[in-house]
C-alpha cells in the first residue's frame, strides 16, 4: 500500500516533479474502507539509473514520511546530472510486513531496481531462482521482485523483458491485492498494473512528454503539465518505456 513514481528520459523539471511528488506521503490516496492511518509515512526511497544506463544504483532510502524529510530534498537535488531513469517510493508498510529500513523499497538486484504497491499474501511461496539473497525482512515485494528477475535472468533477450513480465505476471499463484510496479535495469522503465480490488486506489498513470514520460500513482499538478494529459493505465497493462525520443510498447 504505496505511491509510485517513475521519470524516464530528457525531463527538465522532473526534480520538481520528485519533490511535488512527496506530498502523497501525506495527503495520497488510501484504500477505502480499511482501518489503516491516512498518508504513507513508513518510509520512502530512490533510485536512479547510472550514467551508461547499464544498471539502476540506490540514492537513499529513509524511515518516516519523505513530505517531512529534509534528506528527501538533498537527496533530490544532490542528483547534479537527469538520469535516464529515476525511481521513487513513498511506504505505506503492508498489514504483519514490519516496519524497518530494510523493507523501505526499492529493492535491487543483478543491476535491476523494483518499487510495489500492493499486498502479496503469502509472497515466500513464489518460485525463485535460490541464488537470489534477501535483503530485507521478509518483505512481500522482495519475494515478488525475485520471482519476476526468476524469468528475467532465465529468459532474457533484450527486447523480449515485456512478454517476459507478462508470462510471469499471468502465472503468479500468490493471492494479491496488486502488483503495481515499475522495474529498470537502467535503460528501460516497465511498468505493471494489475489490482484485484480497490481500483480507486491501486491506480497507475502516466504523461507523455517530447522527451520522456512520467508515471505516477496519482496525477501530479505542475505548472508544466496539462492535467487533462494525464492517462489512466488500464487493469492487467504492462509497459516497457524505451529510446529517445521516448517509445512504449504495451502489453
Amino acid at each position: 500500500m504505496c505511491r509510485l513514481l517513475g521519470i524516464y528520459g530528457r525531463v527538465a523539471f522532473w526534480q520538481e516533479i520528485a519533490m511535488g511528488f512527496r506530498q502523497q506521503a501525506e495527503f495520497g490516496n488510501i484504500p477505502p474502507g480499511e482501518p489503516v492511518e491516512p498518508g504513507h509515512k513508513d518510509g520512502w526511497g530512490m533510485a536512479v539509473s547510472n550514467p551508461d544506463q547499464t544498471a539502476m544504483v540506490p540514492v537513499q532510502r529513509k524511515l518516516g514520511s519523505a513530505y517531512r524529510s529534509p534528506s528527501y530534498r538533498q537527496a533530490v537535488y544532490a542528483i547534479t546530472h537527469p538520469p535516464t531513469v529515476f525511481l521513487c517510493h513513498l511506504r505505506k508498510a503492508s498489514p504483519k510486513v514490519a516496519i524497518t529500513l530494510s523493507n523501505v523499497h526499492p529493492f535491487f538486484s543483478n543491476g535491476w531496481a523494483m518499487i510495489h504497491n500492493g499486498t502479496i499474501f503469502q509472497a515466500e511461496t513464489l518460485p525463485r531462482e535460490p541464488s537470489l539473497r534477501l535483503t530485507s525482512d521478509g518483505s512481500d515485494t522482495e519475494y515478488f521482485f525475485h520471482y519476476l528477475l526468476t524469468g528475467l535472468l532465465a529468459k532474457h533477450t533484450k527486447g523480449t523483458e515485456l512478454a517476459i513480465l507478462a508470462e510471469a505476471v499471468a502465472s503468479c499463484a500468490a493471492d494479491y491485492t496488486a502488483l503495481n510496479s515499475l522495474l529498470s535495469e537502467g535503460a528501460n522503465l516497465f511498468v505493471i498494473r494489475n489490482y484485484r480490488k480497490y481500483a480507486d486506489y491501486y491506480t497507475l498513470y502516466y504523461y507523455v512528454l517530447p522527451e520522456g514520460v512520467i508515471v505516477c500513482s496519482e496525477p501530479l499538478e505542475s505548472r508544466h503539465l496539462n492535467p487533462v494529459q494525464w492517462e489512466s493505465l488500464p487493469n492487467q497493462s504492462l509497459l516497457r518505456i524505451h529510446g529517445s525520443p521516448p517509445q512504449i510498447d504495451a502489453i
